[in-house]
């Protein structure tokens, strides 16, 4: 039996959808995140930095949800939609006490719970998540930011010419304004992969006989969040683009596993973890809705079903097969981490970046690891470094970043402070040499020429610059080496081991500079070793 459960979250209005082998129902980990008031109408008034609301109580918001408290640094209480009607007699009145509370902040997790936000608060900043199309509902307001759900039809388009060179004709239904808001997308893309993109408006009433009119004729299906797509037309159109290997693509990775060739899906954990990084930066005061606006998370999960792609005769790419299997390990890791198994997590992400090195969503999430394993050491040094940097001490700067990166050194944000700070240290070193030459203190400056080398070797500029300040003094050289030669026969060692190592700091290849530079070192350290005898 496949159950079946409303997904408000996914489809922002009652929209049923499929998920086999997935529990909708709430699952009743909320407890491991400590103590979680979902009663709004309890005897402890409303209080807190964060205010959560969960349009309900099924697991893929609680994904989220987890995802979110992992990474978010400040209290929170949580409510739910269902509560909510139930405890109070209107609902605004429950936004009114949040308006009236020293809530910084109002989290709406799901449509339904960002629509009620939108519509009850003034003064609260609402951050949301877990929506599909948040223009439908306004985020015109500066008070207004979050992250979106959907993914562009371009990202399937693109697997698709991955999966099938040959394809060209798809298709897709849709039996309502939303859905075919969904499916417009396909006609401004669809020309970009060589594709041919086809929308049809059908009813569940003719669903059928629609279905058998398209027989041989398309190469894929796409199906679009539309309400149209109940239990049987979704089992109807499974068996149906199997018979007719016909690659069926998926918004849910559910529907993948209940019988589609591939899906791509944001990671609900994912989202819920770059939701909480949205609001500490906004709690902290380093950023606002007016500045964050509204994005869409970057680089979505991809999810393929090879047996249902077996059973259709198509051949998988062994490229597609290695991405899927990586975002399983993935989901592992993100899974690991919400239940707070920070070394098993740490070993899945890492594994996954030595697969794929470049991945910065895998990278950001072992960050957040280590961060927790580390009580938040790296941040502070990162912090630190940054500090540093701002105030224009590089060599400090780079010092913490490289401790950043001793704990973490796949962290992006330490790599990049490093090299831009080596290179503004190189830079600073090049123009007090630069002065220094001016100023007529010529071999302090050839020292800080070098310095601003030894610190960052591909500083052209630096080198540029000390091969025409050793150009100008090279002529000087047997005069130098005439005050050398007459000091290191007067027995003024140090004096002529200054000279010999300033010629060599014009020509380092000067075989003459070398020896007496060898010689008056040699003597200097005879005298010095007699006259310890001599005070013994």
């Amino acid at each position: 039996m496949i159950p079946w459960n409303r997904i408000s979250a996914g489809w922002g209005r009652n929209v049923y959808i499929l998920f086999a082998g997935f529990s909708i129902c709430a699952t009743g980990a909320l407890s491991q995140f400590g103590e979680l008031h979902s009663s709004p109408n309890s005897s402890k008034a409303i209080s807190g930095n964060v205010e959560i609301l969960l349009s309900s109580d099924n697991s893929i918001l609680e994904q989220a949800l987890f995802g979110l408290q992992s990474s978010l640094d400040y209290p929170v209480r949580v409510s739910y939609v269902d509560l909510l009607r139930s405890e109070y007699k209107d609902v605004p009145s429950y936004f009114k006490e949040i308006e009236s509370s020293d809530t910084k902040l109002f989290v709406a997790i799901g449509s339904a719970a960002f629509k009620l936000a939108r519509e009850n608060l003034n003064r609260t900043p609402i951050v949301f998540t877990m929506v599909s199309h948040p223009k439908s509902i306004g985020i015109d307001s500066d008070n207004v930011c979050g992250i979106g759900m959907d993914v562009s039809i371009s990202e399937f388009f693109k697997v698709l010419r991955e999966l099938s060179p040959k394809a060209n004709r798809v298709l897709t239904f849709y039996s309502q304004p939303e859905g075919e808001f969904f499916a417009t997308e396909g006609d401004y893309f669809d020309l970009k992969y060589k594709l041919n993109f086809t929308k049809k408006k059908v009813s569940e009433e003719n669903f059928r006989s629609s279905l058998e009119k398209i027989k041989g004729e398309y190469d894929a299906f796409i199906i679009v969040k539309d309400s149209l797509y109940n239990r049987e037309i979704f089992e109807e159109l499974s068996e149906f683009s199997k018979k007719n290997r016909m690659i069926l693509m998926a918004p849910f990775p559910a529907l993948v596993r209940a019988g589609a060739t591939f899906g791509i899906s944001p990671e609900y954990s994912k989202l819920g973890i770059e939701t909480g990084e949205l609001a500490n930066r906004i709690l902290s005061e380093k950023s606002s809705c007016k500045e964050e606006k509204v994005s869409l998370t970057d680089k979505p999960s991809f999810f393929l079903n090879e047996a249902y792609a077996s059973d259709s005769n198509i051949v998988v790419p062994e490229e597609l097969k290695e991405r899927a299997k990586l975002t399983r390990l993935f989901t592992v890791g993100l899974n690991l981490l919400n239940e707070g198994k920070l070394k098993s997590a740490r070993i899945v992400f890492e594994n996954i970046l030595k697969k794929d090195p470049n991945n910065q969503s895998v990278a950001s999430y072992l960050q957040l690891v280590i961060e927790k394993m580390t009580g938040g050491k790296t941040k502070e040094l990162l912090e630190a470094a940054e500090d540093f940097y701002k105030k224009g001490n590089y060599s400090r700067a780079r010092a913490e970043f490289q401790k950043v990166l001793l704990l973490n050194p796949n962290l992006r944000a330490a790599k990049e402070g490093l090299s831009n700070a080596t290179l503004a240290q190189s830079e600073s070193e090049r123009i007090n040499a630069e002065q220094l030459v001016r100023s007529g203190k010529v071999f302090d400056g050839i020292k800080m020429y070098q310095s601003s080398l030894r610190t960052f070797p591909q500083n052209t500029k630096s080198n540029v610059e000390l091969n025409h300040v050793r150009s100008s003094e090279y002529s000087k050289i047997p005069e130098y080496l005439k005050e050398g030669i007459e000091l290191y026969s007067q027995r003024d060692y140090e004096g002529s081991i200054r000279i010999f190592e300033n010629i060599l700091l014009i020509d380092p290849s000067d075989k003459r500079a070398q020896e007496y530079l060898r010689l008056s070192t040699k003597k200097k350290d005879a005298i010095r070793v007699l006259l310890d005898k001599t005070a013994g």
